[in-house]
C-alpha cells in the first residue's frame, strides 16, 4: 500500500484531535462533593471581602474620609434604640465634620427631625489595637462648632463595626452604633445645619 503524504497528514491529524477525547473524562461529583465545594468557596469569597472591609477601614480611618451609619442610638444609661441610618450619622471629611441626629416622625431644627451640627476637626488622634488574630482601632477626634466643642470617642473593629461616643458641653452622652462608609458612597441625608 502506498500511502501519499497528504494520507499521512491527514491520518496524523486524525489521531491528534481523537487523543484528547480519549484521555480526558468528566468527573462526576456526589452531593456531598459538590456541598462541601460550595461551601469552601462561600467561605473563600466570605474571607476575600472580610480582607477587602479591613482594607478599606484602614485606608477611610487614615485618609480621615468616612461616615458613621448608625443603626443604633443609645445613651449614657445604656438604652439603645434602633434609627434610620439614612438620617443619624456622624460624617467626617479631612478637617469638617457632621453630627446629625433624626427621626422620621417630625420636621425637627433640621428638617429630619432632629438636629444637625457642623464643625471643624480640630483634633484626630488614631490608635491601632493590634489582635492575634485581627486589629481594633480607638479614634478621638474633637469637633468644634457653633453649639460648642464635641468630643467623639470611635470604637471600631477592623471590618469598620462599632460605637461612636460623643460628649458635649452638658454631662450627657450619646451613642451612635453602626458602620463606616467611605464618604463617597455613603447614602445618609443631611438635613439644615445650626450655624
Amino acid at each position: 500500500m502506498q500511502y501519499t503524504m497528504k494520507t499521512i497528514l491527514i491520518i496524523l491529524a486524525l489521531c491528534v484531535l481523537a487523543i484528547p477525547g480519549f484521555s480526558q473524562e468528566e468527573k462526576v461529583y456526589t452531593k456531598k462533593e459538590l456541598r462541601k465545594i460550595a461551601k469552601e468557596e462561600r467561605k473563600a469569597q466570605r474571607e476575600a471581602e472580610e480582607a477587602a472591609m479591613r482594607e478599606l477601614t484602614e485606608i477611610m480611618l487614615s485618609n480621615h474620609r468616612f461616615v458613621l451609619e448608625a443603626d443604633y442610638v443609645g445613651d449614657n444609661k445604656g438604652a439603645r434604640i434602633p434609627v434610620n441610618s439614612t438620617i443619624n450619622f456622624i460624617a467626617v471629611d479631612s478637617n469638617k465634620a457632621v453630627l446629625q441626629l433624626g427621626t422620621t416622625y417630625g420636621m425637627g431644627y433640621n428638617g429630619v427631625g432632629g438636629i444637625t451640627v457642623d464643625g471643624n476637626v480640630t483634633k484626630y488622634e488614631l490608635k491601632v489595637i493590634e489582635g492575634k488574630k485581627s486589629k481594633s482601632y480607638n479614634l478621638l477626634i474633637i469637633v468644634m462648632t457653633s453649639l460648642g466643642t464635641y468630643d467623639i470617642s470611635f470604637m471600631l473593629n477592623d471590618r469598620g463595626y462599632g460605637d461612636a461616643t460623643v460628649r458635649g458641653n452638658t454631662m450627657g452622652q450619646l451613642r451612635y452604633s453602626g458602620n463606616l462608609v467611605p464618604l463617597d458612597i455613603s447614602r445618609v441625608y443631611k438635613g439644615t445645619s445650626i450655624y
